[in-house]
């Protein structure tokens, strides 16, 4: 049985390898962190549900026509939990991106048009040991994508801003950013 640190290199591994493939749309890195057949849900930023890795395909191939990613996107980790064979991760982040398309992102939920936008983007993974196939292997089952607020909107009640808080960071928190150099605080 994999200790703890195991766990989590595997999992802070998957992280890394969906967001660089996210940078450039890699098809092939990107189905390499979900689980096989139907088994993965998606909730996109564009608004929609996506269900199998079959869709999740469908929609990059799409928007390798439609978008660009111009950078590579700035991802915060605020949390992440392991319980077994359940993990989730909480992050938040820059997203920099344009539409080259007509469609763009082809949602009226999330719009651009034609020049580069940093999208700030908060999200969800759940991870789950099991490749969909039964063998013990964490994969990521589910992904949840929303928009954040822009930087300098106050948050209701506490009135403090993103800007002022900081990319990732909340009381008690220290984020972590995993890139292709490993984890960095």
């Amino acid at each position: 049985m994999p200790t703890l640190e195991e766990d989590r290199e595997a999992i802070l591994k998957l992280h890394k390898d969906w967001w660089e493939a996210n940078h450039q749309l890699v098809i092939p890195l990107m189905q390499s962190v979900y689980p096989s057949g139907d088994s993965y849900l998606m909730f996109n930023a564009n608004g929609h549900p996506y269900f199998g890795i079959e869709e999740k395909t469908n929609l990059w191939e799409w928007y390798q026509g439609q978008i660009e990613i111009v950078a590579y996107p700035d991802i915060q980790i605020m949390r992440l939990t392991i319980s077994g064979d359940m993990a989730w991760l909480a992050c938040e982040g820059v997203f920099p991106m344009q539409a080259i398309g007509e469609a763009g992102t082809g949602s009226d939920t999330w719009q651009m048009k034609g020049e580069a936008t940093e999208n700030r983007l908060r999200a969800t993974e759940i991870y789950q040991r099991d490749d969909g196939d039964g063998n013990p292997v964490w994969k990521m089952w589910h992904f949840h994508c929303s928009p954040l607020p822009d930087p300098d909107e106050p948050r209701p009640s506490v009135g403090d801003t993103g800007r002022e808080r900081g990319l990732g960071h909340g009381p008690g928190i220290t984020p972590l950013r995993v890139t292709s150099e490993g984890v960095r605080s």
